[in-house]
């Protein structure tokens, strides 16, 4: 993403198309608040959604704007307002001065109540992946003030989940198009929001080793890391998701055990750190993974289990394992895994993966479906005969 590129497009007075893939399909145009104009706002206003201005939710209430309900996890709204200043404040160039009376940071009493510029509070892309939370990043990323203007696209028909709509207005306004996912990867780039809270001895029947607690305000799960030092410039990594019934209750239906033991084996002899990540059943949590066994033991792979029950086949994310890394002093790797996929996501985030080291794992009569499945459908490369 050429975020620089980007910025001279909304310097030059060109509107920032922000598309959310996650939610089937959702667009807004968004805007640096700091430098609304009555054409950039008329402009916004003809898409004929909602025209909203976003700040920092705790930024709005220490200043003393008026949060209205809301339920946990939709948009914040607060009382719309006008500067006061303004004459009835509903013509673009009134609203684009309250924006930007907004922006300075002037106090609630230099506004009137209800007014026509709607105000949306964010409480941050790590609690909610959401249009006004990226909006705010967005904002900070090309090096404006964390307020932006923002309108949803409706087509002509009034609907909001219109891609070819959406991406045809940007072409022919030649509006730069920004997917939430791009900014939540710079956000998770630019922020450290995972740090060492607690490093112990950890003697196993592998060897001794160090495990180390974080406080994690990225993804809010208790991730741990397991190391054994010195692990020098390139350590030895295996990036494990928890396994309950595999690493715990020594489940035959997967090899996840098996790999476990044998990668700390490897580590505990030449050194390394073994990233114990909070994402039991590919990301899907312990419940969903027992509802899948069950549709498994119906005759369905695990693959087709996990997407019956309305999951990705897999849904394991990889920014936490990234900031960890990168707490630990740690950039470049040799990843063992079988799994390209991981390799391939950490590299996206900037982690060098100079080698991939098989992770061999165990071969039972119940798991070796399981395996031609990982193998044929998931593209994962096993180093053992199955």
């Amino acid at each position: 993403m050429n975020w620089n590129s980007i910025k001279e497009k909304v310097l030059d007075g060109k509107t920032i198309v922000l598309i959310d893939d996650r939610r089937e399909f959702e667009a807004d145009l968004v805007y640096p608040a700091e430098i609304a104009s009555p054409e950039v706002v008329n402009f916004m206003l003809s898409m004929k959604g909602l025209l909203c201005l976003t700040m920092d939710m705790e930024e709005a209430l220490k200043r003393g704007f008026f949060p209205l309900p809301s339920k946990e996890g939709e948009t914040n709204f607060l009382i719309p307002a006008d500067y006061r200043e303004n004459f009835t404040g509903i013509t673009a160039e009134e609203r684009a001065l309250t924006a930007k009376k907004l922006v300075e940071g002037l106090s609630v009493e230099h506004f009137r109540y209800p007014g026509h510029l709607h105000l949306l509070g964010g409480i941050g892309l790590n609690r909610r992946r959401g249009h006004t939370e990226g909006s705010l990043e967005l904002m900070e990323i090309l090096g404006f003030k964390r307020y932006a203007l923002i309108v949803e696209i409706l087509d002509e028909k009034g609907d909001s989940h219109n891609r070819e709509y959406a991406l045809k207005l940007a072409e022919e306004h030649d509006l730069p198009v920004v997917n939430i996912d791009d900014v939540w990867k710079e956000f998770v780039k630019r922020k450290q929001l995972i740090k060492v809270y607690a490093n112990a001895r950890l003697p196993t029947k592998y060897g001794d080793f160090r495990i180390i607690a974080f406080d994690n305000e990225l993804d809010f799960k208790e991730h741990a890391a397991i190391i054994k030092e010195p692990y020098g410039d390139v350590p030895l990594v295996r990036v494990h998701s928890k396994c309950l019934t595999g690493d715990t209750l020594a489940s035959l239906k997967c090899d996840c055990g098996s790999q476990l033991a044998n990668s700390l084996r490897m580590i505990a002899q030449e050194g390394g750190i073994l990233l114990y990540m909070d994402q039991e059943g590919r990301g899907i949590g312990l419940k969903e993974k027992i509802k899948a066994y069950e549709l498994q033991d119906k005759g369905l792979d695990t693959v087709e289990a996990n997407e019956a029950l309305g999951h990705k086949a897999d849904e394991r994310t990889y920014e936490a394992a990234f900031q960890m890394l990168r707490t630990l002093g740690v950039s470049k790797i040799r990843l063992i895994t079988n799994n390209p996929a991981k390799a391939k996501a950490l590299e996206e985030l900037g982690i060098e993966v100079l080698e991939i080291v098989p992770a061999p794992g165990e071969v039972t009569e119940h798991n070796r479906f399981y395996l031609k499945v990982k193998e044929e459908k998931l593209g994962h490369r096993l180093p053992m005969k199955i």
